[in-house]
C-alpha cells in the first residue's frame, strides 16, 4: 500500500517517541466534510485546530499526517471516557472521509476498502487484535464515525472483515534496518526511531512540502 505523508502543522499533535508495544489500538472517525484525504492532509498542514489524527483515507489512497510514533490528539475528552484504556497515548487515530449522500454523511465503498487494508497493515505491525479497533464512539461516545455509529451493521461488516484477516496469512511488513530522515527529493531514508521500521511508521511514502 502506497501512503502519501505531509506532516501536520505541530500545534495539532504531540511528538513522542512512541515504542512499537505502546500502540495498543486503532480508533476510526470520520471527516464529517466534502474535502479529500488530500485535502484534509492539506488544511492539518497549514492551520492550528489542536486535533488530528494519524490517517486520513478516501476513495483515492491514504495520507499520513503524524507520524506512527508520536501522538495525535484524537480521541481525547475532557469529559467521560467510556473505554478503560483506550486513549490518545496508546493508539492510532484513523479517519475516513465522508460524503453528503441524501442529507446524510457516508463513505464510498473504496474508501472502505482502502480502510480495511490499511488497519489490516497496521494489526500487523503493531499486534493488534481486531477486538481493539474501535470506532471514536467506543471511546467517548461521540457520534463518530457518524456512518458507522448511525448504521451498526455497517461497522460489524467491518470489523467482521479484520477478524477474517486474522483467519489468513497476512504479508509480513517490510524490516528496514538509524534514525528516519529526508533526502533531498523527500523520500524515508535509513532507519525508524525506536524499534518501529519505516513501513509501519510511514508506509511506502512520499513526504510532500
Amino acid at each position: 500500500m502506497e501512503i502519501r505523508f505531509q506532516s501536520a502543522h505541530t500545534g495539532n499533535y504531540r511528538a513522542s517517541a512512541r515504542e512499537r508495544a505502546q500502540i495498543a489500538y486503532l480508533v476510526i472517525h470520520d471527516t464529517a466534510g466534502s474535502a479529500s484525504a488530500q485535502q484534509a492532509a492539506e488544511q492539518l498542514a497549514h492551520a492550528v485546530f489542536s486535533a488530528s489524527v494519524h490517517y486520513i483515507v478516501d476513495e483515492n489512497g491514504v495520507w499520513q499526517v503524524v507520524r506512527d510514533a508520536d501522538v495525535a490528539w484524537h480521541c481525547g475528552t475532557r469529559g467521560t471516557y467510556y473505554h478503560p484504556y483506550c486513549r490518545n497515548a496508546n493508539s492510532i487515530g484513523i479517519a475516513l472521509c465522508s460524503r453528503m449522500l441524501d442529507g446524510r454523511y457516508a463513505f464510498q465503498a473504496d474508501a472502505v476498502e482502502n480502510a480495511v487494508q490499511l488497519v489490516r497493515l497496521l494489526m500487523e505491525c503493531y499486534a493488534i487484535p481486531a477486538g481493539r479497533v474501535l470506532r471514536h464512539y467506543d471511546v467517548t461516545q461521540k457520534t463518530c464515525p457518524v456512518p458507522f455509529v448511525e448504521h451498526a451493521a455497517a461497522w460489524q461488516a467491518f470489523r467482521q472483515r479484520l477478524d477474517d484477516a486474522g483467519k489468513m496469512d497476512m504479508p509480513r511488513p517490510l524490516a528496514f534496518p538509524a534514525p528516519v530522515g529526508y533526502n533531498k527529493g523527500g523520500r524515508i531514508s535509513g532507519q525508524a526511531r525506536d524499534g518501529l521500521s519505516p513501513c509501519c511508521l510511514y508506509g511506502n511514502q512520499e513526504e510532500i512540502t
